[in-house]
Parts: structure tokens; sequence; C-alpha cells
């Protein structure tokens, strides 16, 4: 299922400009914005045949769509009928975001003193090629991919793994809710680039807080989103 949930969210035919797309795509992006914007509440039962009717699409198409949105959390399978969108803890969320705060902070800073000019140079790569992609607007799972393997890697180059272990699993949950087709077109998100130039500095306190007002921008924008 996981396998196949990628395929529909990976593939480069998902643009904004809607060009492209396969059916079972169009499907997941569209249940996807409407989940998010809350059109969907908590629990409501998204059932395949009553869907496709609405799509005017076959029912494998929405099947796909549906499985694609259980692998990003969003909704529970339920047999072979459709799913139920699960219901989300405000609370557990904002916390979450608070923890990857904690833990980013710390991270930055050593980065910061730790990190040798290649790593650096890593770094100002990453960051650019995540701020291009959000620019261009589309291709929301290399969006994600990016963004996550920009944070991770400067969680590496701090010296303390346990950190990025620590990481990983929050940004896997957290950067998915973060980039909605709608936030990526229409919300620009704190530039990646400045994050990296905080880290330039080799300033400790000034990398923990551009990566602070970083991470509370985005924490700020998805709840928004979400809620």
């Amino acid at each position: 299922m996981r396998k196949k949930a990628n395929t529909i969210a990976n593939s480069p035919s998902t643009s904004s400009s809607g060009r492209g797309k396969t059916k079972a795509q169009r499907v997941f992006l569209d249940l996807r914005s409407r989940i998010l914007a809350g059109q969907f509440p908590p629990e409501t039962r998204l059932t395949l045949r009553p869907l496709a009717k609405e799509y005017g699409t076959g029912i494998n198409a929405v099947s796909d769509a549906v499985k694609a949105l259980a692998a990003e959390g969003l909704v529970e399978l339920e047999g072979q009928a459709g799913a139920r969108v699960i219901p989300r803890d405000l609370e557990r969320i904002r916390g979450e975001y608070i923890l990857r705060m904690v833990i980013e902070c710390e991270t930055a800073r050593r980065c910061a003193e730790l990190a040798d000019e290649t790593q650096m140079c890593i770094l100002e790569n990453m960051a650019a090629k995540v701020d291009r992609l959000f620019e261009e607007g589309h291709q929301l799972s290399e969006c994600r991919n990016a963004d996550i393997q920009f944070h991770l890697t400067i969680a590496t180059f701090s010296g303390v793994p346990v950190l990025r272990d620590a990481l990983a699993p929050l940004l896997d949950r957290l950067v998915a809710l973060d980039q909605t087709e709608k936030r990526t077109l229409e919300i620009p998100g704190q530039k990646h680039q400045e994050v990296y130039e905080g880290l330039k500095t080799r300033d400790p306190a000034i990398a923990s807080d551009v990566m602070q007002k970083h991470l509370q921008h985005s924490m700020n924008l998805s709840l928004a989103l979400l809620f």
C-alpha cells in the first residue's frame, strides 16, 4: 500500500497546473486539500462508490487515491468500501512542533560550531533546492522530501546522532501536514536560505534564533491551514 501511495504522490505529473495528472492523482490532491481545509470533518466516511460518481471516475482510481491518503495519515482504511477521516489532536500536533523546535534549535547551535566548509556547502545547495521547489509550486512529495533531508542533514552535522534519530519521526509526521497544495501555491514558507545564512555565521545563538523563527512560522501556517 505504501508503495502504491508513493507512486501517486511522487509522480512528476502532480503539478499545480493539473496537466498530465492521472485520475487517481487528481482525486488524491483534491480530497487531500478538502480534508486539510476541514471540508471533511473527523470521522467522516469516504465511501468509494459515491466518490467515484462525484469525480466521474472509476472505483480503482478512487481506491488508489484513498490509499495514498491513508499513507499520509489522513484517513484510516475500512475494508474495501472506503475510509474514515482521522481526527486531529490540535494539542498533540502543537506539542510535536514544540518538541521539534527544541531539538532543531540545538542541532542548529551545534552545526554552526562544528560543520566544516564542505558540509556548509552541502547545506547551502540543499537550502537552495528546497526554496526552488517551493517557488515552482509543484511536485509536492519532492518538496517534502527535500525539506526533510535538509533538516536531517543539519542534525547529522550537529554531531549528535540521537538528536537526528529523535527528529526523523517528527519530520515525517509534521512536514506532510505543512505542505498542502494550497500552502505551496499561496502561502510561501520561511526561506530555507535564511536558515543556512544563520548557520553560516558560526554563531550558535544566531543559528538557534533563526531556526526557531523558521519553525515558528511553519507551525503557525500549518495550524492555521489545518484548524
